[in-house]
């Protein structure tokens, strides 16, 4: 089967074409394999000395491996045209001494044979000095190069004013060559390589210079697909019922093509099938591993069927997910914002409508650190990862404390509005639309700032409220169903009741309660949870918020939603919740469940 143009190469072609630039910066995933036009699957350093092979000379550096070529006639012509090495003379000159012919030979020969350590030197500021008369030579019958400097964030670090003079210099140089009309107008180019675009020196990544940074991605569903096609038949890797490569293509989105092999290459090993259990255990240890510090994945365990309640909500998500997977992303939200009291099941809601999707999920981590530009770089590598990871549902929990108003000092010196600025930009990027939705959970979504509410960035504001009287035993039965709890009871109505009448009760207090029940069960040497249990539960529990910052919550949750997704009693909860915020504790309803409470004003809007 033939490959087609990788997009990062068309990109590169067509900008180097336009004169666009001639110094790239090829990052993100650069060590996983690329496919040819062939069909053929290599590593970036042979697929790159493929694609320039119609170059004179394909040079390759980095600091532990100096100055390469991609074959040994490259090696032999750079001699002959730039270190004066004469390879073809056989014989001495007519008003040459046998002498001096000899010397001369000698020296021919030292020069033929001595590693280019010797003859450049073996640092970055030697090579860079005789490798810049090679790149501007434009004369007639001058050579077109290209060099390739891998592991570039090691030769031009970042942050270079707390390293020595010689880093300075090479990123000096190497933004010089970026400038560098001669090398534009010889034709020649110079890559270079590394993981993460933040590890270079500013001045060669900044937009002020004239570089240009190419991301390499994370392999697509089709690239996917076609390894998993490869494997199954050329290494006769089994896959067990139901699996073919199609469908393991979409399942391991986020992977690389060699963390694709690294799993069949386990299968086969233990001489067990691909089974879809061992790729979903081996995707989040891979991922896990690759971007655990800073981005957790996670795997759910349970679509809506064991989220009970909210079954407007449900179908409001489920609409979301049929216009992605029918080709209409403009339909799907950029962002949603989720708020409303703890305990009323916003996270849970969201992991579960990525496993009715299917997509990965994920919740990301503070980017902030005390070491100077490392906050950048943990938000760049947090972004890179959501694009390898899409289509991608990230869970920003807590998001009134990561996300705080801009005009909230900080005394970090810029850095908070910086990574502001940058989250400004991903989120509301509408390329990302329907492959990265952000969710930002809250139970004080008015501490966020405006801008990450705003639409565009946040296009659903969806309140998580108390369950409706009418939820109850449906979320009993799926604590019951979820924990695979048994039980004899089979009518939870009356259950449901008790609940309901204390007001502030969540599904989180429900699942207390159910996980209580077991206890009495156990502690009673039951195998079931019978009525009684639960009945004990449901009285133990007792309110351990304030019901004031509950109501005020309850009203914040409300008046900054979305209208459409509202419950369709939420003028009534309005009502009730300012009610219970206006009467004196003496004639709270509910003193008796919450002895000690103190009422609290309403929140002001």
């Amino acid at each position: 089967m033939n490959g087609k143009m990788l997009n990062w190469l068309s990109d590169l072609t067509l900008k180097s074409k336009a004169g666009i630039g001639h110094l790239f910066i090829l990052w993100g995933n650069i060590y996983d394999l690329q496919r040819n036009m062939r069909g053929e699957y290599l590593s970036l350093y042979q697929y790159l000395a493929e694609i320039f092979e119609q170059r004179d000379l394909v040079m390759f550096f980095s600091l532990s491996s100096g100055l390469q070529f991609a074959n040994e006639e490259m090696e032999k012509l750079f001699r002959t045209h730039f270190l004066g090495v004469n390879l073809s003379s056989g014989g001495s000159s007519g008003t040459q001494s046998a002498a001096q012919a000899a010397a001369k030979g000698l020296q021919q020969n030292q020069v033929a044979n001595a590693p280019l350590s010797q003859l450049l030197g073996d640092t970055p500021i030697q090579v860079f000095k005789s490798l810049e008369k090679v790149l501007s030579d434009n004369c007639e019958n001058a050579l077109r190069c290209v060099l390739i400097v891998d592991f570039a964030h090691n030769v031009v670090p970042d942050q270079i004013g707390t390293q020595n003079a010689g880093d300075r210099v090479n990123a000096e140089m190497l933004e010089k060559w970026a400038r560098n009309r001669n090398i534009q107008a010889a034709g020649n180019t110079i890559i270079l390589l590394t993981p993460m675009l933040a590890g270079l020196a500013e001045g060669l990544r900044s937009s002020a210079g004239e570089a240009v940074a190419i991301r390499i991605p994370k392999p697509s569903d089709e690239e996917r697909t076609d390894r998993w096609s490869h494997n199954q038949s050329q290494n006769g890797v089994v896959f067990a019922d139901g699996l073919h490569p199609g469908l393991l293509g979409r399942i391991s989105s986020g992977l690389s093509l060699k963390q694709i092999d690294s799993i069949y290459q386990l299968a086969k090993t233990k001489g067990i099938p691909i089974t879809l259990q061992l790729l979903k255990e081996k995707k989040q240890e891979i991922l896990e591993a690759e971007f655990g510090d800073r981005v957790k994945v996670i795997m759910p365990k349970w679509g809506f069927a064991y989220f009970g309640g909210k079954d407007y909500l449900k179908r409001h998500m489920l609409e979301i997910r049929d216009s992605i997977f029918s080709g209409v992303p403009r339909r799907a939200p950029m962002g949603i914002l989720a708020s409303g009291p703890p305990g009323t099941g916003k996270t849970f809601f969201f992991e579960c409508f990525a496993w009715e999707c299917g997509f990965n999920c994920v919740e990301i981590q503070n980017p902030l650190e005390m070491w100077v530009g490392k906050s950048e770089e943990n938000l760049e590598r947090i972004f890179a990862a959501l694009d390898d990871l899409a289509p991608v549902i990230v869970i920003e929990d807590e998001a009134d404390q990561s996300e705080t108003p801009r005009d909230v000092p900080n005394g970090d010196s810029g850095v908070s509005n910086r990574l502001r600025q940058k989250k400004f930009k991903f989120t509301s990027d509408p390329k990302r639309r329907g492959r990265v939705i952000w969710v930002r959970i809250s139970n004080r979504a008015d501490l966020i700032d405006a801008a990450y509410k705003r639409e565009g960035r946040s296009d659903d504001t969806i309140p998580f409220l108390m369950p409706a009287p009418g939820e109850y035993e449906s979320i009993f039965r799926v604590m019951f169903a979820r924990y695979e709890i048994p039980t004899s009871i089979t009518d939870f109505s009356g259950f449901a009741r008790e609940v309901v009448a204390k007001v502030y009760c969540t599904g989180a207090s429900v699942e207390w309660m159910v996980l209580e029940a077991d206890k009495y069960a156990g502690r009673e040497g039951k195998d079931k949870v019978e009525a009684v249990h639960l009945e004990q539960a449901i009285c133990d529990w007792e309110m351990k918020t304030d019901p004031g910052d509950i109501d005020n919550q309850i009203i914040l949750a409300i008046k900054g939603s979305s209208k459409r997704l509202r419950p369709e009693n939420s003028e009534n909860i309005l009502s009730e919740a300012r009610a219970r915020l206006d009467k004196s504790h003496s004639h709270f309803p509910e003193a008796s469940v919450f002895p000690g409470a103190q009422p609290r004003p309403p929140v002001k809007l």
